[in-house]
């Protein structure tokens, strides 16, 4: 039986979180493009992968393949990547219409039919799963109350189906916005560059973790071989 986190595998951060993010919901994390986002959630996946566990990927930008081989020869995920799922999810506008949850929820079994039947029954259990990132599909959809429907649509499926959910969002330029699905999330991570005696570097905070008395600092990290260390 699984424990009621999905540890990520980078101690620190684990300890943090309590250890790991939780299974009962949907964690988020938040940052501008090129901090890091997707290799700490591709990170989590590989920890669980590595563990047993089945691990799902969806790429809404680049495709997720390109994924596999950007970081496919890192030392964090070379030996599991290939005991990870990777899916492409590309939608238009048309695809959500009517927007009612039944056809919001239909993407999931049209690009995941080994997962999901046409009833939206699962077909096979998934543990972990990213999505990457949220912030095409705010896009698509142009209205921020329809993608908060969408949203909160989304992780109510996931937390019925007991899938440990981990989504991304692009931080807005102005760095204001802090994510649309912050106010649904279990645990927000935010990452972003800091400056520190006058070295440019990467950071993260957490900004909420329900249930834990986590830290509120900044936490320098860099991108090594082995992924993401604190």
């Amino acid at each position: 039986m699984l424990e009621k986190v999905a540890p990520t595998g980078i101690k620190k951060l684990d300890d943090a979180l309590g250890g790991g993010f939780s299974r009962d919901g949907m964690s988020l994390i938040v940052g501008p493009s090129g901090i890091g986002k997707t290799i700490l959630a591709v990170q989590w996946l590989a920890e669980g992968a590595r563990n047993g566990e089945t691990c799902v990927y969806i790429s809404t930008t680049i495709p997720a393949e390109a994924v596999v081989i950007y970081y496919g020869k890192m030392k964090f995920l070379r030996d599991v990547a290939d005991k990870i799922y990777w899916y492409d999810m590309y939608i238009s506008p048309r695809d959500l219409i009517p927007f009612t949850p039944k056809k919001i929820l239909q993407i999931f079994p049209s690009i995941m039919p080994e997962f999901f039947d046409e009833n939206l029954n699962l077909k096979k259990k998934i543990d972990r799963l990213v999505i990457d990132s949220l912030t095409t599909i705010e896009e698509i959809i142009g209205d921020s109350s329809m993608f908060r429907y969408l949203g909160a649509t989304w992780i109510r499926f996931f937390h019925e189906k007991k899938i440990a959910a981990l989504l991304i969002e692009e931080m807005d330029e102005s760095k204001e916005k802090m994510g649309e699905m912050r106010n649904f999330s279990e645990a927000t991570i935010v990452m972003d560059h800091m400056e520190n005696r006058n070295m440019h570097m990467r950071a993260l905070r957490i900004v909420k973790r329900y249930g834990y008395n986590h830290p509120t600092y900044w936490m320098p990290f860099h991108i090594r071989d082995e992924g993401i260390i604190l």
